[in-house]
């Protein structure tokens, strides 16, 4: 019985201890909180400004850019087509044959700039604080990344996907 009253200490301690308290300062522009794909269960933000704060978080793991590249790819697309075969045999006859087959054409898609994926945008009020708490935490893929117009400062429970 010792043991099963361990092992579920355990796991409650392991559960609690994936999300972590996050903090720290935006400065204008961007800032990179996370270069991994992350879980933001809630976040708050305190602006230092002194003028009204625009903050969105991207799904993007750049520190310098909001922009996402995709690169260039190549793409197949697969159809079927009637090949007709016409030969004359040994005896002078012309004779045909109709097939289906399979054809492939292969084409290259090129590469991509866009706008990351916002997440989610705020106004914080001057010299004011907003906190963002949804029902089901935010996820992103490849990481958190703030753009802010002003100074603030954050306090957030960020945490890594399971």
């Amino acid at each position: 019985m010792k043991r099963i009253f361990n092992f579920i200490i355990v796991l409650v301690a392991f559960a609690f201890s994936t999300f972590a308290q996050t903090s720290g300062t935006l400065a204008a522009g961007v800032n990179l909180i996370s270069s991994d794909p992350t879980l933001v269960r809630s976040i708050q933000f305190f602006d230092t400004s002194g003028t009204n704060n625009t903050i969105t978080l991207y799904d993007n793991d750049s520190a310098s850019s909001t922009n996402r590249v995709r690169a260039a790819y190549t793409t197949t697309t697969q159809y079927t087509t009637n090949v007709v075969m016409s030969f004359t045999n040994f005896t002078g006859v012309v004779q045909s044959y109709t097939n289906a087959v399979l054809a492939r054409v292969n084409s290259t898609v090129a590469a991509s700039t866009n706008e990351a994926r916002r997440v989610f945008r705020i106004v914080v009020p001057a010299n004011g604080t907003v906190s963002v708490a949804p029902t089901d935490p935010y996820g992103t893929t490849y990481g958190a990344q703030i753009l802010a117009n002003g100074t603030a400062i954050y306090n957030g429970d960020i945490g890594p996907l399971p």
